[in-house]
């Protein structure tokens, strides 16, 4: 015990000299600077992380993937892991990490459960990921039995973290100790959805949130640092070596708790009573959290969520860890029957080739590199001699501007792929842009599509979309169809399926005469565009257009998000526009929260 006392000296005597990292960045306490013997040193604190599972199968090797990637000792760190009546195969996974993870880290804990502790399905007998008193106040006991076992254990800190929430930032636990508060969070962003997190700043009187003005500076990064605020869950770090930190509890409730069987606002009341404070850590990115559970119907449909998430975090991340203490063999890959899945990308744009390769690996979509052409490099002589003529009359609707360089090359990048179409004798490919972002489910709603093409016979169609943006009007259904409209005038070109009678259509025009943007000359070419002086340059107009409906694919940025850049418009033009849409955006969030 002594040890341990002289440790906590010598460790606050080092941080006490630390200053915040500047004038805006409030109540942080930067990491000291140590040597790497003393950063591996066995005087590190123990960590004790629980970590409670349910049919979480889907995200189990990336989930334990980030937590192998945090830079901390494995030795000072024990891992305790609780799973119960799964439906799938988390209970195997999770004995399989255990097995051969034991060695790495101090101890590893798992229980596996097949005992029926809450109901889990409904009325119709269908799986349910529901919350209910039952439910809480078995999570509130896990979460008691993993604090008991870590204060049995001596440990210095025991960490939270829900089986959805991802610790990408492999510091976060350097971070969070550093703060040196009884209980710490790192801030997680929800995607897509990010006006939520793992913190409340505001509580009414009966325990439950409360708007205040606070919340959305912190969420949003305004204010950066170390605060003091009412609520954190979900993933949070509790400091065991202070005195008071005894009398923290999950279960059972306090005495003065008389609020509904909460697990989060049983813990809040509890470390309110036990006379310590709770905060809020947002000075870096620390990682993220899936959208809470009961906003799916059941674990399928998690599962399913899942995949969109995950193409969503690779739109501003470099890859996602597999945990390399569970078997993983990748799924063959499958082209949809296609006969080409075309990946249109600049040469000098590597970070989204690098992006859709990645995107596409987790997919197990197979793909064609076809180098876009640069507006960057485009000259006039290189014009006349692909004959080149812009179309008499065209100007942009918005900007009232001629056709750029750039909207030439993308032209030009489509136009390359109708031809490989026509020359190779392609049936039907599929054409996807650098800049698109997956739906959940792209891969399974993709085929129930193109099952139900064949089902109603619909032999004849030359494009059908899978991400655009629909600008004019109400759309039919295809008679028949419970997942194709027949699209109206739309803009962008992120996606398309094509057939070979289609590029043949789209070729026969000539269009490299009377060129003009090809998000304006596909709608021309299925004859529903809103400029009559336009459609008349080209005749016959009789490109038989579908889409889908809900839509798969959509664009990774739009103007006013940040990593926004265009290919095609000068930059003039989207910088404008980004920094309005950026206010737009500020003003929608302090109005929503």
């Amino acid at each position: 015990m002594a040890f341990r006392i002289a440790y906590v000296v010598l460790l606050v005597g080092a941080l006490s000299s630390c200053e915040p990292a500047g004038p805006k960045v409030q109540g942080l306490i930067p990491v000291p600077v140590a040597t790497r013997e003393q950063q591996w040193s066995k005087t590190r604190p123990s960590i004790f992380v629980a970590l409670l599972f349910r049919n979480k199968a889907h995200l189990i090797k990336n989930f334990l993937g980030y937590i192998e990637e945090q830079d901390y000792p494995k030795d000072r760190i024990t891992v305790w892991m609780h799973t119960d009546h799964n439906e799938d195969n988390t209970a195997d996974l999770l004995s399989e990490w255990a097995s051969n993870a034991r060695h790495v880290y101090h101890d590893v804990k798992l229980t596996v459960s097949d005992t029926v502790v809450y109901p889990t399905v409904d009325v119709n007998g269908t799986t349910t990921m529901g919350w209910h008193n039952e439910r809480y106040e078995h999570i509130l006991q896990l979460r008691q039995r993993a604090l008991i076992a870590a204060r049995r254990a001596w440990a210095d800190f025991i960490l939270y973290v829900d089986a959805d929430n991802f610790l990408v930032n492999n510091q976060t636990l350097n971070l969070l100790i550093a703060q040196r508060r009884p209980v710490i969070a790192p801030m997680l962003e929800e995607r897509p959805n990010k006006a939520y997190s793992n913190f409340w700043c505001g509580m009414d009187e009966n325990g439950y949130y409360q708007r205040t003005p606070d919340y959305i500076p912190t969420l949003v990064r305004e204010r950066v640092g170390c605060f003091e605020v009412v609520m954190v869950h979900s993933t949070f770090l509790i400091n065991l070596r202070l005195q008071d930190s005894a009398h923290v509890a999950f279960w059972p409730p306090p005495e003065t708790y008389y609020n509904p069987i909460d697990d989060i606002l049983i813990f809040a009341h509890s470390v309110r009573s036990a006379g310590l404070k709770m905060y809020i850590l947002n000075s870096e990115y620390f990682g993220h959290m899936m959208p809470t559970a009961d906003s799916f119907f059941n674990v399928a449909a998690e599962a399913n969520h899942y995949e969109g998430f995950k193409q969503q975090f690779l739109v501003d991340h470099k890859d996602i860890p597999y945990s390399p203490f569970i078997g993983h063999t990748w799924p063959p890959l499958d082209n949809l029957g296609f006969d080409e899945i075309y990946l249109i990308n600049l040469r000098r744009r590597v970070d989204r080739h690098e992006r859709m390769q990645r995107c596409f690996k987790e997919l197990r979509m197979p793909f064609t590199w076809i180098e876009a052409v640069d507006g960057r490099n485009m000259t006039d002589d290189y014009k006349k001699a692909l004959g080149i003529t812009m179309m008499d009359g065209w100007q942009d609707p918005f900007g009232k501007r001629p056709i750029t360089n750039g909207e030439i090359g993308c032209f030009l990048s489509h136009y390359k792929i109708w031809l490989d179409v026509v020359e190779r004798n392609l049936g039907a490919v599929l054409v996807i842009e650098d800049d698109a972002k997956f739906e959940p489910g792209f891969m399974r709603r993709l085929q129930a599509t193109l099952d139900e093409i064949d089902d109603l016979n619909l032999s004849q169609w030359d494009l059908i979309y899978l991400g655009r943006k629909r600008l004019e009007g109400t759309e039919n259904w295809v008679p028949g169809s419970s997942h194709l409209v027949i699209p109206n005038y739309s803009y962008w070109t992120v996606s398309y399926i094509l057939s070979i009678r289609g590029a043949k259509k789209l070729l026969q025009q000539k269009p490299l005469t009377k060129i003009l943007p090809v998000d304006e000359y596909l709608p021309i070419m299925f004859n529903n565009h809103p400029e009559e002086g336009w459609k008349k340059h080209f005749a016959p107009r009789d490109l038989v257009a579908y889409s889908v409906h809900p839509l798969l694919i959509f664009p990774t940025h739009y103007v006013g998000d940040d990593g926004y850049f265009s290919d095609t418009e000068p930059p003039e033009i989207w910088i404008e526009r980004h920094k309005i849409r950026n206010e737009q955006k500020k003003e929608k969030q302090r109005t929503e929260l």
